[in-house]
């Protein structure tokens, strides 16, 4: 089955708006761990963006990885094959021992990231909101899991960075409306607003606690192979 439908609902907006938009970005993928499963693990990267042509790419890595294949390994391959594709992708420890391997993104309109089996990632958006966030349970290996989200804030009044953060408990067993009610709950309980969209798409609101979202991170905490998928709230908006 092809990726892309997958991705429909969640770069619909930013589809339809990349021909307007400024260049987003920097997206900032920081991969740990190696896949620990006996005899392999397949995993899935899924990037859109906006070409220098004006329209909107998406570029798909989904392969099966040998066991021990390290952060550092699927980071220098991720690298490759995004720039090929004609990302601007910046690899900071390409060649060095690093427990975390940083990759930097530009012109980002949406990710999808398929990891677990001893991989795992965290998502920061470095300068942009998140405008819609899906989570898909896993298929092959169904362990639960818990999603920290970290949003940093200006405070316009006071004139000063803040930040506004919380956790959610997610079952590998939960169909995905109840994923997306659980992370709109957990939001709203530290006061970042939002919507559930096509009940499974969590629309965070461009305000929380008080201040104005200007950056995000997701760190999806398991050794499941939960999928995230993140789209960025195009610069056209009110950010």
């Amino acid at each position: 089955m092809s990726l892309r439908p997958r991705l429909a609902s969640l770069v619909l907006t930013a589809c339809a708006l990349a021909g307007s938009a400024r260049a987003q970005g920097p997206v900032q993928l920081a991969l740990m761990g190696e896949v620990d499963r006996t005899g392999g693990a397949r995993i899935e990267v899924d990037v859109t963006f906006l070409a220098r042509d004006g329209q909107s790419a998406t570029a798909s890595v989904a392969l099966f990885l040998a066991e021990r294949t390290s952060a550092a390994d699927l980071g220098v391959l991720l690298e490759r094959r995004l720039a090929a594709a004609g990302l601007r992708v910046l690899n900071t420890g390409s060649g060095l021992p690093r427990p975390v391997t940083c990759l930097f993104v530009e012109d980002v309109l949406s990710v999808g990231l398929r990891l677990g089996h001893g991989l795992r990632a965290t998502l920061t958006l470095g300068e942009d909101r998140a405008e819609s966030v899906r989570l898909l349970a896993p298929y092959d290996a169904r362990l639960d899991a818990e999603l920290r989200v970290t949003a940093s804030t200006w405070m316009p009044h006071e004139r000063r960075h803040a930040r506004v953060e919380y956790q959610a408990r997610l079952e590998a067993a939960a169909p995905p409306v109840k994923i997306a009610d659980q992370l709109a709950a957990a939001s709203t309980r530290v006061g970042w607003s939002g919507e559930i969209q096509g009940h499974e798409v969590w629309r965070p609101g461009a305000t929380a606690a008080g201040g104005a979202v200007g950056a995000v991170n997701f760190d999806l905490q398991t050794q499941g192979d939960w999928r995230l998928e993140v789209a960025l709230a195009p610069r056209t908006q009110v950010r």
